[in-house]
């Protein structure tokens, strides 16, 4: 089952609040170099540090939560 999100969730913290719920079960050091990475993305070089520091089905859960977001703020 996946997560389930407030719209005043999505609205005030953009992309934080679903990159926290899909880091809280990482070291507290790897979660702040994870929204460090997230906030300064540079594309492709961005997405394969996040598969080396997180494993590639980690990395794709989160960037499907945050492609899943742009989404629906487009609709």
């Amino acid at each position: 089952m996946g997560a389930v999100f407030r719209p005043k969730d999505l609205g005030r913290g953009g992309y934080r609040k679903i990159i926290e719920h899909s880091i809280r079960d990482l070291h507290p050091d790897t979660k702040d170099d994870v929204i460090r990475l997230l906030n300064s993305w540079e594309s492709t070089r961005s997405e394969e540090r996040l598969k080396n520091m997180l494993g590639y089905d980690k990395a794709q859960e989160i960037l499907k939560n945050i492609n899943e977001k742009k989404k629906s703020r487009i609709i």
